[in-house]
């Protein structure tokens, strides 16, 4: 029965969970970027007197902006999903419950989850529905990519949750979010291919096989030169980007889980 309990406190949290992000705001202003770049896509080549690109020029353009994307969506779906209720109060109605910790947190990381790549299966599906409509095609490795990304996401959805956990302030915890994934690691990325080090430790770098798994050749990395620099062009394979994935994965989740369960209501 105890088990019976918990999944039903568990569908009921992550129905209320996803039913928040439905109604709020943050949906329908991911929503609406993700039209602008699609009206972008269709109407600006023709604005200009310029071909469309072929099919996996197509997909390629979208998928420029995916990793963007993502670091909005654990943003607005994922920064504020923890200290909200403590920072808020309503943690006083619903952790004195008898709901366990662990359900509470399983049901409002898997709603964001689930929303999450729902948005990012959706960029895709646009992507692919104007690939169509241009072309009449779009590559296979569209699904590749779209997976990927979603992996992509979930790491970075874990860290978020971390922070989430740690911070008091939702405005605190989302600032830190936009700005370690959008700027700190992207500079430690810059520096290290400044040094010729492969940034093979920094999640943000694993984001590239996003676009990579659709071009063929599979891109692979190299030394570029720039006047009397030297720059690595670091292109990691998709073994390794989803192995760098899956350990942020599990070290944001576990540790955003510890510090769940052991967070005071005061």
């Amino acid at each position: 029965m105890s088990n019976v309990s918990g999944m039903a406190q568990l569908v009921t949290i992550m129905r209320y969970e996803m039913l928040k992000f439905v109604r709020g705001k943050k949906l329908y202003i991911v929503l609406a970027i993700i039209g602008i770049i699609a009206a972008a896509f269709v109407l600006v080549p023709p604005a200009l007197g310029e071909p469309y690109p072929d099919a996996e020029g197509t997909i390629g353009f979208f998928a420029t902006f995916v990793t963007i994307l993502i670091i909005l969506i654990v943003t607005l779906f994922g920064a504020d999903s923890v200290v909200y209720d403590f920072e808020k109060g309503t943690a006083f109605v619903l952790y004195t419950n008898p709901v366990r910790r662990r359900t509470i947190f399983a049901g409002k990381f898997l709603s964001a989850l689930i929303v999450s790549a729902g948005v990012i299966a959706l960029f895709y599906v646009v992507a692919a529905a104007i690939s169509l409509g241009i072309n009449g095609s779009a590559p296979v490795e569209t699904v590749y990519s779209m997976l990927l990304a979603i992996a992509y996401m979930a790491a970075l959805m874990s860290i978020t949750f971390l922070i989430s956990t740690t911070m008091k302030s939702t405005l605190a915890a989302s600032v830190i979010v936009f700005a370690m994934f959008f700027l700190v690691f992207d500079m430690v990325d810059g520096i290290l291919a400044l040094a010729g080090q492969r940034p093979f430790f920094v999640i943000t770098s694993m984001s590239t096989v996003i676009q990579d798994i659709l071009v063929s050749p599979f891109p692979k990395t190299v030394y570029q030169e720039f006047g009397t620099f030297k720059i690595l062009i670091y292109h990691p394979s998709v073994a390794t980007a989803l192995t760098v994935m899956a350990c942020y994965g599990a070290a944001g989740l576990g540790l955003a889980y510890n510090r769940f369960v052991k967070k005071e209501l005061l």
